[in-house]
């Protein structure tokens, strides 16, 4: 029998997450109105406002309840270029129509938003600038980010070194990004079947350097729990990542495993974002 879903808070906030006619059956299939233990509930959209329109049609042509899903999108680089007043405001009219110092600047637009009814939630992905916009929005009473997104996994976790703690000590939920480390975690070492292997810039500038041998070690380290337990490779990636503060998964690994995985760690260069 499959466990009944868990849902977890985002931080400290109020929020619970859990070609066009190819995407709309995918779309139906996760939703799952009728299962209460399977299925979607959080839409995170990209692709310059294409995913969003085909979400909107999905959400039209199969009824699904505009009221039950959490929809998650992006401004700046996704939706309109430029993080001014009139680009924060203009790419959420359009991330809303889809469906259905700038530090002070940046801060009140992004609270005007959420006071316009728009927006729910507001969070960050890869901001260096990341506190000085929580304090700021501390300071003059608006609304603060309940979320950052950053590069984090079993191979990258150089987020542990300032950002990780103070979103935990601060509130703010963790949605790492490239948690299966661009696919590199989701297959042996030596494996180059993935078309991905040899066509990924990122993943070779960051996984397949001369200076990953620590990395071999680390996925070698992974391969044991997920055969002794019967998982998938990226099962128990996943599950370590969960062990850190992410989204809930029914695999869990002990304390002894999870000090196991970390060990042969080395630190990497901080990804330029």
């Amino acid at each position: 029998m499959v466990p009944e879903m868990k849902y977890v808070r985002v931080g400290k906030s109020g929020l619970k997450l859990l070609d066009k006619d190819e995407a709309l059956p995918i779309l139906k299939y996760a939703f799952r109105p009728r299962d209460k233990h399977l299925g979607c509930r959080v839409v995170d959209t990209y692709s310059n406002g294409h995913s969003e329109a085909i979400l909107g049609a999905a959400i039209k042509h199969h009824d699904i309840p505009r009221s039950k899903l959490v929809v998650m999108s992006k401004c700046f680089q996704v939706n309109r270029v430029g993080l001014s007043r009139k680009h924060v405001l203009d790419a959420v009219d359009r991330s809303v129509e889809r469906p259905g110092t700038y530090i002070e600047e940046i801060t009140k637009a992004l609270n005007d938003v959420i006071e316009s009814g728009n927006v729910r939630y507001i969070g960050a992905s890869f901001a260096h600038e990341f506190q000085m916009l929580q304090n700021v929005a501390r300071r003059d009473g608006w609304h603060g980010f309940i979320s950052r997104q950053g590069m984090y996994n079993l191979l990258y976790r150089e987020e542990e070194r300032e950002m990780n703690p103070y979103c935990n000590a601060s509130g703010v939920g963790l949605f790492p990004w490239s948690p299966l480390a661009a696919g590199v975690l989701t297959h042996p070492w030596t494996d180059r079947s993935d078309p991905r292997e040899q066509k990924d810039p990122f993943l070779q500038m960051l996984f397949r350097s001369g200076k990953a041998s620590a990395d071999e070690g680390i996925i070698g380290r992974v391969e044991e729990p997920a055969k002794k337990k019967g998982f998938f490779i990226a099962q128990i990636a996943q599950a370590w990542l969960m062990s850190k503060g992410g989204m809930p998964i029914w695999i869990e690994l002990t304390a002894d495993e999870i000090s196991y995985l970390e060990e042969l760690y080395v630190p990497k260069m901080p990804f330029p974002f």
